[in-house]
């Protein structure tokens, strides 16, 4: 599957791009880790980094940050060689190292005083990310999802207009990995351009604004939902039917998929209304429920190489 390129929005100066990425090319020896890499990220919009392990997207991260370097093409960060302004770019890492017989408080200190932030700003932060309760607690005492936010505290210190996320929310609980998006819809939704580098696809599919797919290295896709979905021609799901009913449809039947109580029809965008006139004019179906293919259907489709009939 040939990747797919995104060009630079034509009301829009290169340097007036949280990311630009024109065929990015990087090698770890005679391997191509990652091959002709192209996408823009604009400021206030959330973008997903999806993909298999070891399908480049910590590369592409640590590329971003300006700690590895391209073979070839272009690659600048809010204007300029990635990793120049490093106060007006957040980073929160899957894997975090802190010190364990430090409290938070201590913590937010330390990364204070080392990007020259003023202690107000850390503050502000920790009543923000509801780390009051913990912030005379040493880290070694804390949960993951407290020492998660301590992590996206220390990332936003310097209130940067590019954040980059790192497996956000593994091994959070429901509620806490729900704060983390919270807190991340509201910076996009103040200008700040967001990366979230994920496999937790249910989760951040509601938040997202574009994507972009790697698979071995290669981009499979890149751009809105609605985009991915028009060019794979992936179908609507129309689900809590009368099954035996449909099954005996002419018009209805080809698009029956899935048994028992996950039976559901998988319909063409363009074959939606006659087939939802059918089912309420014909069958006097009104309860069923409609939704679009999901970001799971989306990857499956471009990075697992599944056909479409069998999504």
């Amino acid at each position: 599957m040939s990747a797919m390129t995104t060009h630079t929005p034509m009301n829009m100066e290169p340097n007036d791009l949280a990311v630009l990425c024109r065929d990015l090319v990087f090698r770890r020896g005679d391997t191509e880790v990652l091959k002709r890499i192209a996408f823009t990220l604009e400021p206030g919009r959330l973008l997903g980094l999806i993909g298999h392990n070891g399908a480049g997207k910590s590369t592409l991260i640590k590329l971003m940050l300006g700690l590895l370097t391209p073979a070839s093409g272009t690659l600048e960060v809010l204007g300029g060689k990635p990793g120049a302004r490093p106060l007006d770019v957040g980073y929160l890492p899957e894997n975090l190292s802190f010190y364990d017989a430090m409290t938070v408080r201590e913590h937010l200190q330390y990364f204070s005083a080392l990007k020259g932030v003023p202690t107000s700003r850390a503050q502000d932060l920790v009543e923000e990310l509801g780390l009051g309760v913990v912030i005379d607690r040493k880290l070694g005492q804390c949960s993951k999802g407290q020492r998660q936010r301590l992590g996206l505290a220390q990332a936003l210190l310097s209130k940067p207009r590019l954040l980059m996320l790192d497996e956000p929310t593994v091994g959070l609980d429901p509620a806490a990995s729900a704060l983390m998006y919270r807190e991340l819809s509201r910076l996009r939704d103040a200008g700040c351009a967001v990366v979230v580098c994920t496999h937790e696809l249910a989760l951040v599919e509601p938040h997202l604004d574009q994507v972009l797919l790697l698979a071995q290295g290669e981009m499979r896709g890149s751009g809105t939902l609605e985009d991915l979905r028009g060019r794979a021609g992936l179908p609507a799901l129309i689900s809590n039917i009368d099954a035996a009913a449909v099954a005996k449809d002419d018009l209805l039947a080809p698009f029956l998929r899935g048994e028992g109580a996950d039976v559901k029809l998988a319909v063409p965008q363009g074959d939606v209304p006659a087939v939802v006139k059918r089912l309420t004019d014909v069958h006097g179906i009104y309860d069923f429920q409609l939704r679009k293919a999901d970001l799971g259907m989306i990857f499956a489709h471009f990075v697992l190489d599944v056909p479409v009939e069998d999504l």
